[in-house]
This record gives C-alpha cells, structure tokens and sequence, in this order.
C-alpha cells in the first residue's frame, strides 16, 4: 500500500534524535565492540532518514553529520561527509526504484549493503583497498550489526520522527 502524502517530519525531535546518535556513537564505539569492531549509530542513523525522507534534505543532513563525525572522532575530514553522502544518495535511488519503504525486510538489506559499502568507501579514501580482502569477514561482521541494530532501533526512530 503506497501512501498519496509525504510523511510529515518534525524537525526539534530530528536535532534530538541525531544528536542522541551522535552520544550512542560515542558510547557505542566505547562499550559496544565485538571482536573490536564497533557498530556506527549515525550511518544507521543516516540509512533509516534516507529510506524514510530522502531527496536533497537526506543527503545535506548527511554531508553534514558526516563531516561533523569527521570533526568529533579524529577522522580524515570529508571522508565520512563523502561516504555518507554517496550512500544517501544510493538508498535513495534504490528505494525509489524498488519501492521499498513499506518492506521490513528489504530495509534491513539496504542496511547491510549501506554498511558494506560505507567500509569500502572508507577504506578507498584512506587509500589501503588492498585491505579489504583481509578485512572481508570484519566488513560483513560490522554490516550484520549495523542491520540487527537497526532492527533493535527502528521502531522508535519511526516514532520518534514521524509520529
């Protein structure tokens, strides 16, 4: 069943919600590590906005969690901002073409393959993509979790942002 209107979002609970993930990804990288790989609240985060909002206000929101991530986390800056940004921009078009919104299933697939592609992007903008064959089995750990977190988290975040 496709829905005629847009969704409403109500932006005070949007700066709330992001900065929330902002906290968890800080915490999250602290006490949430398994076999030191640590979950990414914000590129869930990210995923979910992109799957539900989409269009240009996604991929702003994007560039802009992602540069600030750059800045709190000692990151190489613009590289998050980019990845982010490109992943955004590909659930989008996926979501567009598929008509996946109303399917659990298939967002949690978007999920996995937008954590993938965040660690190959990531990987090619540190320049070391000879890494990635060795990091392979990490890179489908780190995506399993970034898809079973977002099935933990999904329902309050529907709620939280568009009632």
């Amino acid at each position: 069943m496709n829905r005629v209107g847009k969704i409403s979002l109500r932006l005070p609970n949007l700066f709330l919600t992001i900065s929330f993930f902002f906290f968890l990804q800080w915490v999250g990288t602290k006490y949430l590590r398994i076999n030191k790989i640590a979950p990414d609240f914000i590129l869930i985060f990210l995923i979910f906005f992109s799957l539900y909002t989409g269009g240009m206000f996604a991929i702003s929101l994007a560039f802009g969690a992602g540069l600030l991530q750059d800045i709190l986390f000692r990151g190489l800056i613009g590289t998050n901002s980019f990845s982010f940004c490109l992943i955004s921009y590909l659930i989008g078009l996926l979501k567009n073409k598929w008509e996946i919104k109303e399917s659990f299933h298939s967002q949690i697939t978007l999920v996995f393959l937008g954590s993938f592609l965040y660690i190959i992007f990531s990987a090619l903008f540190y320049q070391n993509p000879w890494a990635l064959g060795l990091l392979i089995p990490k890179i489908l750990i780190f995506s399993i979790y970034n898809s079973l977190l977002f099935s933990l988290l999904f329902w309050g975040l529907k709620r939280t942002l568009y009632g």
